[in-house]
């Protein structure tokens, strides 16, 4: 998956400029992805988002922050760029 985006971004934006816009993109796609499964653990478990909103965007926040930014940076770190 990094590496399919990473393609994407490099095909359409010269490599200088590559990485600042392939950790924002991952950054926020690991959040969208982070809130959504709260979210379908609580359609399943029948909590109320409202009173699961903290723990939604907690559970976002730490995806997005773990798997996006310091995923994305292990990624760049082993591919050498």
């Amino acid at each position: 998956m990094y590496r399919g985006l990473w393609n994407i971004i490099t095909r359409h934006i010269d490599n200088s400029h590559a990485v600042s816009v392939f950790l924002p993109i991952m950054i926020i796609g690991w959040t969208i992805a982070g809130v959504l499964a709260g979210l379908i653990v609580c359609a399943f478990t029948g909590t109320g988002v409202v009173s699961a909103l903290a723990d939604l965007i907690c559970a976002g926040g730490y995806a997005g922050l773990i798997l996006g930014l310091f995923g994305g940076c292990l990624f760049l770190y082993r591919t050498g760029v």
